[in-house]
């Protein structure tokens, strides 16, 4: 390990480490770009953003989707909900060994995730809590913020929202909202629970940025009205997404700097 930490020692890096090695072997943590989403393959909805291009297309949507890592579930586990909302049962086929200690799932009672809930009757009022086998380092600049996975159609469970910081703690665990209340729910080893975005911690300080909060000024009006310009002075069925981004990105390279009152 010391080798590879002395290569990139000039760069920001992370390590992904499963105490079950076969899991890295059968289910290992993949890129988020590498996760094939079923509505990609189909490029004829309008992404919601722009109007102009497809969902597939659609800078908004890819970036997010694209970002980062996604977590699989390193073994099917079976969860079961008896209509009354509040609790639940599970069944595995496998304990994972956490160096003398044995777990899979596990749960947070309702008492401690209730008031996390968006909406009580939509959602378990306990929360699924999949403890995996996979560990993670990083260097001091880097946490991982984690996410439901991005775009990915899931309606049987959400992932929570977190940051997760390497200098207090290691363990990659997802909690999961859960949104089937009654009935037997399979999750088949491999399905994407969870989203991992790196991100530099001094960004959860906002006292690193000079931030101004107020009213367009001239310069920002004739960037709008650039904007405007450049998406629509080309015929959308001989035009192409990369030459729509194009003049897009030319643009606000022009407008960035110009009239920055900082």
């Amino acid at each position: 390990m010391g080798v590879w930490m002395n290569i990139f020692k000039n760069k920001s890096w992370i390590r992904f480490y499963s105490l079950e090695p076969a899991v890295a072997d059968l289910y290992p943590i993949i890129t988020a770009h590498s996760l094939k989403r079923k509505w990609q393959e189909k490029k004829v909805s309008k992404c919601p953003f722009s109007g102009l291009m497809s969902s597939a297309n659609c800078p908004g949507i890819t970036n997010i989707a694209h970002a980062g890592y996604i977590l699989p579930a390193p073994a099917d586990f079976v969860i079961t909900t008896d209509g009354g909302g509040i609790t639940f049962s599970w069944e595995v086929p496998y304990m994972f060994d956490f160096c003398g200690s044995k777990s899979y799932i596990d749960k947070h009672d309702a008492k401690q995730t209730y008031p996390l809930l968006d909406n009580p009757d939509t959602t378990l009022h306990e929360i699924v809590k999949v403890e995996t086998p996979w560990r993670f380092k990083a260097s001091d600049d880097i946490v991982l913020l984690q996410i439901p996975v991005a775009y990915n159609n899931e309606k049987r469970f959400t992932a929570a929202t977190g940051i997760l910081d390497p200098k207090y703690g290691h363990v990659l665990n997802v909690q999961l909202f859960w949104h089937v209340l009654e009935g037997e729910t399979f999750i088949k080893a491999g399905t994407p629970l969870a989203q991992y975005v790196p991100m530099n911690r001094k960004y959860l300080n906002l006292n690193n940025f000079e931030t101004i909060i107020d009213g367009a000024g001239e310069v920002e009006i004739e960037l709008e009205k650039a904007f405007q310009y450049a998406n629509k002075c080309n015929t959308l069925r001989y035009d192409t997404v990369q030459s729509r981004i194009n003049r897009v990105t030319e643009i606000f390279k022009r407008y960035r700097n110009k009239g920055a009152r900082l």
